[in-house]
């Protein structure tokens, strides 16, 4: 058939095979269609020789006695080998089941569950000819709502997506949002009905847990039922289908992990976790279920640097009184004086490693009698008593508590130098002391001078 011969046919007859790319697959008669979306059949990637595409839509199938998800795909180039893992462990089964064909099986359970809790599911894909011929692909696959039929006054959104919405063992929820302008809000279906909760606005929150997704999802062909009782009288019913899809495909010829490192903990969710009220148990707000999780059980700074080291000035005089008090024990005999402290902070996760060497080295561009750290002495909280500011006959002690509490306390790293200055009939002696607490990030730069009439 010519090119014009089969673009008429396409548009005389759209439902023929190869013409269209959307949803073909029967459904039952139960309203009036209405487009939330459009939905692509196939996803697709390129890398080298290869042209590896999936099935979007998955479906649920009995496989060695129970019931599993199966995901289709299509090469361009004959199989070889296909493998499924994740990170450092075997995941799924993947099997060819044609010469350019394979297909890769979640069991219900723990594979789905993972797998639909957002880890990336990798395949490898040998092939017989083309140069490279080994290649690793990376798929997400999550739970999506389809096939909206009924009532325009009720939208359900397309994406269910995993968030970590509880303070027990199962935090892992299944969220979903439908809006309607209605008092109240139900979903019916023969199982895997989600929680239904009001958050305002029109707007509901649908609830799943695991297996209640999986149920709500299998069999992909029976939908589920929403009903709304209008705020402006009368009822109104929308149908729509939860299936799982593959929402994302990539490949790649090279290493899959340096492509596709493990994601750290975000400094932007551990900010948001942080600033929750005390007691809080719904993140969903801060990021994904995994997004979240690695924050939950993994330092922010885990998997590497961020923002190279700075120093921001930040407010200190919450100390001024602390500092007249150590002044005011100073005599015309013998004396010692605190100039008001500096203080700055540095960012959560720098690129320079967090210690007192990398602060003096920024310290030193802004104070001239700090630009030769090696003459001074490196030290840490025990030898701190021995520092002028700090001296307990001198009541230091409370001027550290007292910086203790501003910069939060923990360990302390710290340098000091003392060097003599000119002084007529007397002997003064210039000290600095830096202050740095890796916890916080906070630095305290202290400048003063003691002496004695001679």
């Amino acid at each position: 058939m010519t090119f014009r011969g089969l673009a008429l046919a396409c548009f005389t007859a759209i439902a023929a095979p190869g013409c269209s790319n959307t949803e073909s697959e029967s459904a039952q008669d139960i309203g009036t269609h209405t487009a939330e979306a459009t939905t692509a059949t196939r996803i697709y990637a390129s890398e080298g020789a290869l042209d590896l595409s999936f099935e979007t839509l998955g479906t649920f199938e009995e496989r060695d006695g129970v019931r599993a998800l199966v995901l289709r795909a299509t090469a361009n180039r004959y199989l070889q080998h296909v493998f499924s893992f994740v990170p450092d462990d075997a995941f799924g089964t993947s099997t060819i089941i044609s010469e350019r064909r394979f297909e890769v099986v979640l069991k219900e359970g723990y594979e789905l569950n993972t797998v639909l809790s957002g880890l990336p599911l990798f395949i490898t894909v040998n092939t017989f000819t083309g140069v490279p011929n080994q290649y690793t692909a990376r798929i997400v696959v999550a739970p999506r709502f389809f096939d909206f039929r009924g009532a325009s006054g009720i939208f359900v959104e397309t994406d269910v997506n995993p968030v970590w919405a509880s303070s027990g063992d199962n935090a892992l929820v299944y969220r979903g949002y439908a809006n309607a302008a209605a008092s109240s809000f139900t979903v019916t279906a023969p199982d895997g009905i989600p929680q239904v909760t009001s958050a305002g606005a029109g707007r509901f929150v649908l609830d799943w847990r695991y297996p209640s997704v999986q149920q709500a999802m299998d069999p992909h062909t029976v939908p589920l039922v929403f009903d709304a009782a209008l705020h402006g009288g009368g009822m109104a019913r929308k149908t729509a289908r939860l299936v799982a899809r593959v929402t994302e495909l990539a490949l790649t010829s090279g290493d899959a992990y340096e492509t596709w490192p493990s994601q750290p903990c975000l400094p932007s969710v551990h900010a948001c976790i942080t600033s929750q009220p005390q007691g809080a148990s719904d993140f969903s707000a801060c990021g994904t279920y995994r997004q979240v999780s690695r924050c939950m059980y993994a330092g922010v700074c885990e998997g590497g640097a961020t923002t190279p080291l700075a120093l921001t000035a930040i407010d200190s005089t919450v100390l001024e009184p602390e500092r007249l008090q150590w002044n005011s024990t100073s005599t015309g005999m013998s004396w010692h004086h605190l100039e008001p402290v500096d203080a700055y902070s540095i960012p959560e996760c720098p690129t320079e490693p967090k210690t007192i060497q990398s602060v003096m080295a920024k310290l030193g561009t802004q104070y001239p009698a700090l630009s030769q750290p090696s003459e001074g002495s490196y030290i840490g909280r025990a030898d701190l008593a021995q520092v002028l500011f700090f001296s307990p006959w001198r009541d230091g002690d409370a001027l550290l508590a007292a910086m203790d509490v501003f910069a939060g306390g923990g360990e302390v790293q710290a340098w000091t130098t003392t060097y003599p200055i000119s002084c007529h009939n007397c002997t003064d002696n210039k000290a600095w002391v830096v202050l740095f607490y890796p916890a916080s990030g906070k630095v305290l730069v202290l400048e003063g001078n003691y002496g004695y009439d001679s």
